[in-house]
């Protein structure tokens, strides 16, 4: 065993950033200013519409809150909304919070969900259908989820939790549905620890967004007259939201920097792998950078790249689709396998702003060598 030599994960804080949000945070207690959704989060939140090429944001405690307000402003309850099942579960679980039911659907060959899949599925039940950048990449079948949901009157939703800054045809992620939800949890692109952002066009899904994430508040007044919960994002969330933002085209720049380099060491160099391409017209912030194996004990080349290389892989998208996790049983009525067969068989390799070249390359002549 050897001590890791490339994490999979590395926070990346600039220290000129660290010195703001310090005198940020100094400035907001001397001034004893409220400490939730104050004047950093407004600001936040512009800053973040402008971003998404949207007219409203609403600044939320998660990502997963988030999707739960724009669901409810939907009023899924009763009703069915489909969701990729190679997701997150709090995807699914968000649904499920608020009322609706959920019909899982297969992947396309880019992880995205499958417009022909999903069409298939439509009933006159059907309420939403939830589409996930899977990796931070917005798949050209967005287009055809949208045509298809338009024809039929259903709500299109973003979750957009792995997209920001992400592009199709010089398109924003979150400008493509009705609404989208983005995560700002730690390991994401641009962070503030914890928080969520729903970013959309229509004033009726932002207002409802805004009196339910503060208790179902009216207007801000102890006027309540929908349930609400306490999903308000702080002042110090949105003090350093504000900060990563600021950076998030370095950021990504930097990732598609180690991704270029994966994509010429590794595109052709070995039969068992093959880097997932990205078309042309998507500019993806490469959240994650996916490697299909083919012949592959995918738990075995992970081991062996930690324990005899010190290379610690960047987690899955996803390893168990959601059929397949036990607290969904009740919702896995059919097979899924695209998903199920991507699922079992990718990688991805650490990639984040402050990996090296030096580095990335000694990632790509380790995995070279594992598969060899």
């Amino acid at each position: 065993m050897i001590r890791t030599k490339v994490p999979a994960q590395r926070y990346d804080f600039p220290d000129e950033d660290v010195e703001l949000v310090l005198e940020r945070f100094r400035d907001l207690l001397s001034s004893r200013s409220f400490l939730t959704l104050g004047r950093y989060v407004a600001q936040f939140e512009s800053e973040f519409a402008t971003l998404t090429g949207t007219s409203h944001a609403v600044a939320t405690s998660s990502g997963t809150a988030a999707l739960e307000a724009i669901l409810r402003s939907l009023d899924v309850a009763g009703a069915e909304v489909v969701v990729p099942t190679n997701t997150f579960a709090a995807t699914a679980f968000a649904v499920l919070h608020a009322g609706g039911h959920v019909i899982f659907a297969d992947c396309g060959d880019d992880l995205n969900l499958d417009p022909a899949d999903v069409e298939r599925r439509l009933t006159d039940s059907t309420k939403a259908v939830i589409t996930v950048h899977v990796g931070g990449l917005i798949s050209p079948n967005v287009v055809a989820l949208r045509e298809i949901c338009g024809d039929r009157g259903i709500a299109l939703v973003e979750d957009a939790a792995h997209a920001h800054g992400s592009t199709l045809d010089g398109r924003a992620a979150g400008a493509f549905g009705d609404a989208a939800a983005f995560s700002f949890f730690s390991t994401k692109v641009m962070t503030t620890g914890e928080g969520g952002m729903v970013v959309t066009d229509r004033e009726d899904i932002a207002e409802s967004a805004r009196v339910t994430r503060d208790q179902g508040k009216v207007g801000g007044r102890n006027l309540h007259e929908v349930e609400g919960h306490n999903w308000r994002m702080t002042e110090f969330q949105a003090i350093l939201g504000l900060a990563q933002l600021s950076r998030l085209p370095d950021f990504i720049r930097e990732r598609r920097r180690v991704a270029q380099i994966y994509d010429v060491r590794l595109n052709g160099s070995s039969p068992y792998l093959r880097p997932m391409p990205v078309p042309a017209e998507s500019g993806t912030n490469y959240y994650k950078y996916i490697v299909v194996l083919e012949g592959q004990d995918v738990g075995a080349l992970t081991k062996r790249l930690a324990e005899e290389f010190g290379v610690k892989l960047g987690g899955f998208v996803y390893d168990i689709p959601c059929h397949e996790q036990p607290v969904f049983a009740a919702f896995a009525r059919d097979d899924f396998p695209r998903a199920e067969y991507l699922c079992r068989h990718h990688i991805c390799p650490p990639i984040y702003p402050s990996l090296s070249d030096g580095d990335a390359n000694f990632v790509a002549d380790a995995l070279l060598e594992v598969v060899s």
